[in-house]
């Protein structure tokens, strides 16, 4: 191959590169010590948190597509909130058939929790899901854990 052939060759291989890579770039990702500071960002007015969290809700971090919509988070939260947390939720579903893909760059996403879900090894880690009340949310709770994961129902 000469010259201008490898040439060519880099160049489309760092345009692919680039496509690549821009296809998660209006993602924003942010994490919050409480929900107070959470609230006090404009994170939950944004509609980037769900409204109705348990006001215990802490370490959150949170993940949103601004194309798409689409929604990522985790919080723990206080064993008293767990029945504030309850209210939000329907009633406890199967994960079988369904799947989650966030950004890869969603780092603190759990590995368990990308693309094709498997609903046993799922609920031996004794998560729960859940579909949000009056929204496109699914919410995974570790309730001995405290520790809730919700994503965009895909």
């Amino acid at each position: 191959m000469g010259r201008r052939g490898a040439r060519s060759w880099l160049v489309a291989g760092l345009w692919i590169l680039a496509v690549a890579g821009c296809r998660d770039i209006n993602v924003v990702t942010e994490q919050y010590a409480t929900l107070q500071e959470a609230e006090a960002s404009g994170a939950v007015e944004r509609g980037w948190l769900p409204r109705g969290l348990p006001p215990g809700a802490h370490e959150i971090r949170e993940a949103h597509d601004l194309d798409s919509n689409r929604r990522w988070g985790l919080f723990s939260f206080s064993q008293r909130d767990g029945d504030t947390l309850r209210t939000i939720l329907g009633s406890e579903i199967s994960l079988a058939g369904h799947s989650c893909s966030p950004p890869r760059r969603i780092e603190w996403w759990p590995v368990l929790l990308r693309e094709q879900l498997d609903s046993e090894k799922i609920a031996a880690t004794g998560l729960k899901a859940y579909p949000m009340r009056e929204s496109d949310l699914i919410f995974a709770v570790n309730w001995n854990q405290r520790r809730a994961y919700y994503w965009t129902r895909e």
